[in-house]
């Protein structure tokens, strides 16, 4: 089964702090600075990540944007998501991105090991 995790976060602390995390519990990861980068991974490869950890608030491409390409996509489309977000109104946004799980910033690490393992056993 694949265990590769996109981690999609333009901040770099938080970023490799995941990616140490996900590493620890036996995950592979790949990284994005923002929602266009992330796009052109999932476009040029063949094989898909078994979940994104998605931050809304990027530079170049937002979340939400990102999200709404995703989507529209049928090769991409079925990826599940889960959202990392400070933002406080973020729950009136959830219905229309459409993610498993959104998980508030700052994050509890258990929190998100246990939404990858949801989502990639």
């Amino acid at each position: 089964m694949n265990k590769t995790v996109l981690i999609v976060e333009d901040d770099h602390d938080v970023r490799e702090s995941l990616v140490m995390l996900l590493e620890m519990e036996g995950y592979a990861t790949v990284v994005a600075d923002h929602g266009q980068e992330a796009l052109d991974y999932l476009e040029s490869e063949p094989q898909q990540p078994c979940l994104i950890l998605l931050d809304l608030m990027m530079p170049v491409m937002d979340g939400f944007e990102f999200r709404a390409r995703q989507k529209s996509n049928p090769s991409l489309s079925d990826i599940p998501v889960v959202i990392m977000s400070a933002a406080g109104n973020i729950h009136e946004k959830l219905p229309g991105l459409e993610a498993k799980l959104y998980i508030k910033k700052p994050m509890d690490f258990s929190e998100v090991a246990d939404a990858v393992g949801r989502y990639c056993n």
